[in-house]
């Protein structure tokens, strides 16, 4: 019977942790995120929890935050369901690498997301003609 019990509690606490949203910490003023957000579509973080930040190694954000939902082409990562701590600000956490560095963060909307994952790929782009 108490081995029940703990079981029980020990898969409730599981459930609860696996969908707590992940906070991040604002690059500007926090009280705005949400307004931001919502106005821009986008949001520049100073970092995801207290191990990633720019300049961290690819290697540490995927020990530290895991296996992104999706790897874009130029090699961003994005992580769905992050918040901005202490706000009503969600999204997706984007994450930008420069030769093996995150070097910049950012929190996403929803339909930004998806236009950065349906964006056609180009292989070159035409700029001007010659006369």
């Amino acid at each position: 019977m108490k081995n029940q019990i703990a079981s029980s509690a020990l898969r409730l606490l599981t459930l609860a942790v696996a969908f707590a949203l992940p906070a991040i910490a604002l690059a500007a003023d926090s009280s705005r995120a949400a307004e931001l957000l919502a106005r821009d579509g986008s949001v520049a973080v100073k970092n995801a929890g207290p191990y990633v930040e720019t300049g961290t190694f690819q290697i540490q954000v995927l020990a530290k935050l895991g296996q992104p939902t999706a790897k874009l082409g130029d090699g961003t990562w994005l992580y769905p369901h992050y918040e901005v701590e202490n706000t009503t600000a969600t999204g997706t956490l984007v994450v930008k690498f420069n030769t093996g560095r995150v070097s910049q963060l950012s929190l996403v909307t929803p339909r930004v997301a998806i236009a950065m994952l349906t964006a056609p790929k180009l292989d070159k782009i035409f700029v001007a003609a010659r006369n």
